[in-house]
C-alpha cells in the first residue's frame, strides 16, 4: 500500500466517525430500580386491579421519567373477563405499560423479562391506580401472566369473595394455561414450568395433581422439573386443603 493510498483510508475513517459519532458508540447501561415481586401472592398484594382478559390495542406513547428513568409509555386496551381484586366492571379497559426508551446507543439490559402485551393474547394483568388512570404495577418488567384462549371458569367477579376463594380461581386460571400449552420439543423444558412457582404459591399442596399431571408427559426436561416441585411440596408439608 502507497503512503497516498493510507492517507486517504485514514482521512475516510476520520470522516465516517465524525459524521456518524453514535453509530460505533457502545450501548447504553441503565440501572433499573424495580424490585420484582418476592412471589406471587406479593404481586396481589402489590395490586389495585388484578383482572384477565384479551388485548385489544396497544399503542406507543411519549417517552415518561419514571423514577430517574426514560422510559417509553405505551397505552394497552384490554377487553377484561374476569376481575379477581379491586373494583372494575367488565369491560373495555385502558392502562400504561413501559418499554424501553429508544436511543441512538441502543439499550443494554440484564434482568428479568420485559412486558410485551401482544394484540389478541389473554393475559392476567396486575395493575395501580395513579392519577392518569390504571398503569402496570411495576415498569418494564413483565409481570402480566399469559393465560389460555378462554376462561375455564363462570365466575366472572371475585373480587369480594375471600381471599382463599380468589387465590384458588386465579390458580384454575393459571393451570389451564399450563396444561393449553404443546408439550416441548426434546431437549427443551418448556413453558409450562414457568407457572408451577405461581400456583403452589396460591394453593400450595392441591398444586398436586397439576404437577402429578406434568410429570408423567414425555418431555424428560419437563419430567424432571415438575417432579422437583413434587418433591418440595413433600419436603415442606405442604398439603392440600379444600378448593
Amino acid at each position: 500500500m502507497t503512503k497516498s493510498t493510507f492517507a486517504w483510508l485514514v482521512c475516510m475513517l476520520l470522516a465516517l466517525f465524525a459524521a456518524k459519532p453514535n453509530q460505533f458508540a457502545p450501548a447504553e447501561n441503565v440501572n433499573h430500580p424495580w424490585v420484582y415481586p418476592g412471589d406471587f401472592r406479593e404481586q396481589l398484594r402489590q395490586a389495585d386491579l388484578v383482572v384477565s382478559g384479551t388485548i385489544r390495542s396497544t399503542t406507543p406513547s411519549k417517552t415518561r421519567l419514571i423514577q430517574g428513568v426514560d422510559l417509553r409509555s405505551d397505552y394497552a386496551e384490554i377487553d377484561s373477563d374476569r376481575v379477581f381484586k379491586g373494583a372494575a366492571n367488565n369491560g373495555i379497559l385502558r392502562f400504561a405499560w413501559f418499554s424501553p426508551a429508544p436511543t441512538a446507543s441502543g439499550f443494554a439490559y440484564a434482568g428479568p423479562p420485559l412486558a410485551n402485551f401482544a394484540v389478541g393474547k389473554r393475559y392476567l394483568v396486575f395493575l395501580r391506580k395513579d392519577d392518569a388512570g390504571y398503569v402496570v404495577t411495576i415498569p418494564l418488567h413483565q409481570i402480566e401472566v399469559p393465560l389460555a384462549p378462554t376462561s375455564p371458569e363462570n365466575l366472572a367477579n371475585v373480587s369480594a369473595l375471600p381471599d382463599q376463594i380468589r387465590d384458588s380461581e386465579i390458580a384454575r386460571e393459571l393451570e389451564t394455561a399450563a396444561l393449553s400449552i404443546d408439550p416441548p420439543a426434546p431437549g427443551v423444558t418448556g413453558l409450562a414450568v414457568t407457572y408451577f412457582p405461581y400456583v403452589v404459591d396460591l394453593i400450595g399442596g392441591c398444586a398436586q395433581p397439576l404437577l402429578q399431571h406434568l410429570a408423567a408427559f414425555p418431555s424428560k426436561e419437563l419430567r424432571k422439573d415438575a417432579q422437583r416441585w413434587l418433591s418440595l411440596l413433600v419436603d415442606k408439608h405442604m398439603h392440600c386443603e379444600q378448593r
